[in-house]
């Protein structure tokens, strides 16, 4: 049978998604990457990697957090938990779900932002678009970022840009974990998020921000039968940014 795709390039250039795209996902229940517990990799690697001070506050980011149990998880841990979503309806069911009150106060020109109104809980979900995310409107930078379902799912045309503002939401030597999966693409029967990430590609995007270190790499392939692809690995990377 012939490829599919000419090149990872070629292959890269479909099934690209838009906002509109994510919230209608989460209207349609069709949230497959939603974990119904805490993700194994950032329990795993969490005092190795992710936190700088076992025994400090850090600020930890989650792009595109959806409701993910990990934002839990991690401010339970007593750290200030800030995610960002572009669809709003995943950003309120996360409190819901945890009974969380909480506030929503809008951002002129940019969307909404979410914050626990519980003192032991310090997390805040802005509902906007991930570029949006500033220093200046946080009012302070990162230690840590847990990418567990972000970088796989935004645009290929995106991802150095994703890489540049992420870097400029860090702390001078931050950290962070960022998951990928690598598939033969060819496989693939309607090409789009999550993207199969080539390690290369990934190290070529961060180089000029942070080092990247390859964890670990598992087989996912029954966890994702979904896709019907013969053989998937999800992959866990250390990244040491750079000041």
């Amino acid at each position: 049978m012939s490829a599919k795709y000419s090149s990872y390039e070629d292959y890269t250039q479909e099934g690209h998604y838009h906002h509109e795209d994510w919230s209608q996902r989460w209207k349609n229940s069709k949230t497959g990457w939603h974990l119904q517990n805490v993700n194994p990799h950032v329990i795993e690697h969490y005092d190795s990697h992710l936190i700088q001070d076992r025994d400090g506050k850090c600020n930890i980011f989650v792009p595109l957090c959806g409701k993910s149990l990990d934002m839990m998880w991690l401010a339970q841990k007593g750290h200030r938990v800030v995610g960002v979503e572009v669809a709003e309806q995943p950003c309120h069911e996360f409190f819901k779900n945890h009974d969380i009150k909480y506030e929503i106060k809008e951002i002129p020109g940019i969307g909404k932002v979410m914050s626990s109104q519980v003192a032991e809980l310090d997390i805040l979900i802005y509902n906007c678009d991930y570029f949006a995310l500033t220093q200046q409107l946080l009012g302070f930078a990162f230690d840590g970022v847990w990418d567990r379902a972000a970088f796989v799912a935004i645009n290929p045309t995106v991802r150095d840009n994703y890489a540049k503002h992420l870097h400029s939401l860090m702390a001078p030597n931050g950290r962070g974990l960022l998951v990928t999966l690598t598939y033969d693409f060819n496989e693939r029967a309607n090409p789009g998020p999550p993207f199969s990430v080539p390690d290369d590609t990934l190290n070529s995007v961060f180089s000029p921000y942070a080092k990247t270190q390859k964890l670990s790499s598992v087989d996912v392939t029954d966890r994702m039968k979904r896709f019907a692809i013969s053989h998937i690995d999800e992959n866990v990377f250390y990244l040491q940014f750079q000041e």
